[in-house]
């Protein structure tokens, strides 16, 4: 594709106009990306030689998948910027914006994986429920803060 074709389907797929297109655009690929985490993940745990016990591979999924999907706009909003410096704003935006995201989420599936990988026991149930209950709820304050709604 043409950068300026690049730029129209990027535009395209980072606007909301209504409620369908927040389920196209942004619920679809959130479900695309935690069913593919989910077939890899449970492709790598089902090799012999992992004693995936107490392991499941779509709690691991759901950590990754709002990991990605961050990621994946990131992407869509830099093919749309032109000089280093507005590449550079986007990426403190977006790590400043999204820092509970990746500083929750990312260390949780990532030790969920090593101890996996290492023949440990699997992270209790506890703790998954309470990252996930956690998350969302840093995510919504930690964004109200950053825009001066909560003080």
């Amino acid at each position: 594709m043409s950068q300026r074709m690049e730029r129209v389907v990027a535009g395209y797929l980072t606007s909301i106009e209504n409620a369908h297109d927040v389920l196209l655009k942004l619920g679809l690929p959130l479900i695309i990306l935690f069913l593919s985490g989910w077939i890899i993940i449970r492709t790598w745990v089902s090799r012999s030689g992992f004693d995936s016990t107490g392991f499941s591979p779509a709690a691991a999924s759901a950590l990754f998948a709002p990991v990605l999907l961050i990621s994946y706009f990131f992407v869509l909003h830099s093919i749309m910027q032109e000089r280093i410096a507005d590449h550079a704003a986007l990426v403190i935006g977006y790590g400043a914006l999204f820092a509970p995201t990746f500083l929750v989420l990312v260390p949780f599936g990532v030790a969920s994986l090593v101890k996996l990988r290492r023949r440990r026991k699997a992270l209790p149930n506890w703790l998954w429920c309470t990252a996930f209950a956690a998350w969302p709820i840093m995510q919504v304050t930690w964004a109200l803060w950053l825009f001066g709604e909560w003080e």
